[in-house]
């Protein structure tokens, strides 16, 4: 069988959206760095924020065309993005590269499975599984029910509500973050989040939503209402004030809630 006619693929600065389908061959130039996923290889992933274009555009051409596949891409993107913390944006926007590709679904066609679709469930597991990890989704005082001493119970209740986050529970929320900056998540996942952060309301939890609230503030203010907005903030800084917390939360509370006054005051 003769070899069918490559042909060359130009960078642009936006690609267009990747359907399913068009399997069109490929023949990068020769300077051009080829990155290729068929062994679905860490490596492979990794090197996708110095050779964006020639990733995304082999994607194209990847048989993604079963849920399984999918569910794996998606989770291998998940991972790096969490364990690359300063790659965060890049793999945030190969997402949206991705998050056009949409099949049906082989147990039932009457279903459409999509790698948005896919994204947003692991995001919402993992979100799940790394409060239950920081120890902030365990029901009210389940934690401290053997200890007697009521000395002990305030002592662990307030090192609980002082406590730092894992480098991970962090890095888990500025991809979240920058899927929402990239218009993969929704502002309804956001206020999901925040509300639950809110909810638990201990230092890993605070600690997080002030940084997710850094990232995301000026591009949520777009889509929600400054009434519950302000809701938002007036729970922090009241927690700043009367909440009794370590002087550094404490801080990083109202530096959270300042950054917003100060960008309402800051003339556009």
């Amino acid at each position: 069988m003769m070899p069918q006619q490559k042909k060359s693929v130009e960078s642009t600065s936006k690609p267009a959206p990747l359907v399913l389908g068009e399997k069109k061959p490929w023949n990068p130039a020769p300077s051009e760095p080829v990155v290729f996923l068929g062994a679905a290889s860490y490596e492979s992933v990794s090197c996708v924020t110095a050779n964006f274009q020639a990733f995304v555009t082999d994607l194209s051409h990847e048989d993604l065309d079963v849920e399984e596949s999918l569910q794996e891409m998606v989770e291998l993107i998940f991972k790096r993005a969490v364990k690359k913390p300063e790659s965060a944006a890049v793999f945030a926007e190969l997402c949206q590269h991705l998050s056009e590709v949409e099949f049906q679904s082989l147990s039932d066609w009457s279903v459409s499975v999509s790698f948005r679709s896919l994204l947003v469930k692991h995001c919402q597991a993992e979100f799940r599984k790394s409060l239950d990890k920081e120890g902030i989704h365990q029901e009210s005082g389940s934690c401290l029910k053997p200890v007697q001493d009521v000395r002990v119970t305030d002592r662990l209740r307030e090192e609980q509500q002082n406590a730092k986050p894992s480098g991970r529970f962090l890095n888990m929320l500025r991809f979240i973050g920058q899927l929402f900056l990239s218009k993969v998540l929704a502002e309804k996942s956001m206020h999901c989040c925040i509300r639950r952060l809110l909810q638990k309301g201990d230092g890993p939890s605070l600690e997080g939503l002030c940084q997710l609230l850094q990232m995301i503030q000026q591009d949520l203010e777009v889509v929600t209402s400054k009434e519950v907005m302000d809701t938002y903030y007036s729970q922090l800084d009241y927690i700043a004030e009367k909440g009794k917390r370590a002087p550094r939360l404490s801080l990083l509370l109202k530096e959270t809630v300042d950054a917003r006054k100060m960008a309402y005051s800051t003339p556009h």
